[in-house]
């Protein structure tokens, strides 16, 4: 919902997004993107979801490589997109995902675009791995969250990363009270600083990040998530001046 925000005020400011790059939800908000050419109509579609929505989603229960199986996954985002493959869209598009067995980082710039990202979406112990030809792919946040490198290779000359990790770390969301904390507690913990050094390890050579502060977001706030979007609408605003910079000097 934040990507969302962020895509709205560039646009608003007459940014253009020439390349798309993402991961995990970053490769669904992208793709679906992507595919409509058309943020009124982005948001749109995430203002009409709701709870019985997510039920479908969600509701295809398996324990074994992951508690869920995807497939109600993949047949919501057909519902939306169909068959479209990725070469096909108004905006060229990569999701990225991850190998599990070789951990190797994972490009999807053709083929289907709904198993794209339902691959790159894909989180490990939640969902079972995407299928993709001969690999087993999952959440592409697992090796690369946010995929700088990527969308440069694509053709982009001046790049805007979206890190959603960065929120963990700010001085409001420091962890308290470690000494009462929980061992699941401080396992979640470890796991956030964890997704925060790498994001930050992805956008060292970004020209701009932008940093919404969603730390409390969570998979319930996708139904009614307004606040979420104009959190990434603020974050982009803030940058809005920099960018703007960096056009004149290229």
């Amino acid at each position: 919902m934040a990507h969302i925000g962020v895509i709205k005020v560039l646009l608003e400011n007459n940014i253009p997004i020439d390349y798309i790059a993402g991961s995990s939800m970053g490769s669904i908000v992208g793709g679906l993107y992507a595919y409509f050419g058309d943020i009124k109509k982005l948001e749109k579609y995430f203002a009409k979801l709701t709870y019985r929505d997510m039920l479908e989603i969600f509701s295809d229960p398996r324990f074994a490589h992951g508690i869920l199986k995807g497939e109600k996954a993949l047949k919501f985002l057909r519902k939306t997109v169909g068959y479209t493959r990725i070469e096909k869209l108004k905006i060229p598009f990569t999701a990225i995902a991850t190998d599990l067995e070789n951990g190797e980082v994972v490009e999807i710039s053709k083929g289907e675009l709904a198993l794209a990202m339902r691959a790159s979406a894909s989180i490990p112990v939640f969902f079972r791995p995407a299928k993709v030809g001969r690999r087993y792919l999952v959440d592409g946040g697992n090796a690369v969250p946010v995929p700088v490198e990527t969308v440069k290779k694509m053709g982009a000359d001046i790049v805007i990363a979206v890190d959603l990790d960065d929120c963990y770390v700010s001085p409001k969301n420091y962890m308290k009270n470690v000494e009462k904390a929980s061992m699941t507690q401080i396992a979640e913990r470890a796991l956030d600083i964890l997704s925060y050094s790498l994001a930050k390890e992805n956008t060292k050579n970004a020209d701009i990040i932008i940093a919404p502060d969603v730390y409390d977001v969570g998979w319930r706030r996708f139904v009614n998530g307004g606040d979420i979007i104009r959190e990434g609408e603020a974050a982009t605003i803030r940058a809005i001046p920099e960018i703007k910079k960096l056009l004149r000097i290229k």
